[in-house]
């Protein structure tokens, strides 16, 4: 007889999303993913099996700073005790940051007010070892402003089907989604072995919910149009067309990062 699920425990964790085919575990066991590691790890720590509900499904290569997942358990071990049992167990390229019991129908998937994906780009002729993994490189020099002019057409509720893959704008009911903030700056202020990252742009986008590939393919096209290639009123006429063929390429998973889930407005959001 199994025991029963009388605990709900919310786990927040950063992870470099490089080694692993995205977070949702697959049939395959052979397949390395971020849902099967952390599962198995918990489940050993924990002495019973454990289903994770993540607020953000990363796709293969993308990363997070603040993932949010909660599972159920019958165990006592304790809040404070779990991040730091958790991170023995886990590979270096995962990292327990916090846990908390919460109530028993709190959905790390369902309940999130707001997710908040940062698109990394570094714009400089030459590439950087230290943050390969984590942005995507562009040495053509990028028109900044007119980025941001482009990315701010997409705030507010859109038909996202043109920033979405086909497949599966095809299987979804309602592809519209509400974007609450969507911006592109310089981000020289990010500190990186104690030196600003010189030529860091950081495409930010705040939303309900996101569709598959949505942010990349926003950060593909918004750098077209950084290149000249589209411009800033162009947008309008793409989100209109429902078709994907007029959106930029899809950019790189390693650029992609999520930030922050804000699941009250007491919430403060961390940034990187």
């Amino acid at each position: 007889m199994k025991n029963k699920l009388t605990r709900n425990i919310k786990l927040t964790l950063e992870y470099d999303g490089t080694n692993y085919s995205g977070w949702q575990k697959q049939e395959k066991q052979d397949v390395r993913t971020l849902q099967g590691t952390i599962e198995a790890a918990l489940s050993t720590l924990l002495g019973e099996t454990i289903e994770t509900n993540v607020a953000g499904r990363t796709d293969a290569g993308v990363h997070a700073f603040n993932q949010v997942l909660n599972f159920k358990t019958s165990s006592d071990t304790s809040t404070r005790r779990i991040p730091y049992s958790l991170n023995a167990l886990l590979p270096e390229d995962i990292v327990a940051k916090e846990a908390e019991e919460v109530p028993m129908d709190f959905d790390a998937r369902r309940d999130p007010k707001w997710r908040e994906y940062h698109y990394y780009i570094l714009n400089r002729p030459y590439r950087t070892v230290f943050a390969d993994r984590f942005v995507h490189h562009e040495a053509r020099p990028l028109d900044i402003e007119a980025m941001d002019e482009a990315v701010r057409h997409f705030k507010g509720r859109h038909d996202f089907t043109s920033f979405c893959v086909s497949e599966s704008a095809a299987a979804i009911e309602n592809p519209a989604r509400t974007v609450l903030e969507a911006s592109c700056r310089a981000s020289n202020d990010i500190v990186w072995f104690g030196e600003p990252l010189e030529g860091l742009v950081a495409i930010k986008m705040r939303a309900h919910a996101f569709l598959h590939n949505m942010v990349r393919i926003i950060a593909g096209t918004a750098i077209d149009v950084g290149l000249g290639i589209l411009s800033p009123q162009d947008i309008p006429s793409i989100i209109e067309a429902k078709d994907r063929t007029k959106a930029g390429k899809t950019a790189p998973a390693k650029g992609l990062t999520l930030v922050k889930v804000q699941y009250s407005v007491s919430d403060t959001a961390h940034t990187l």
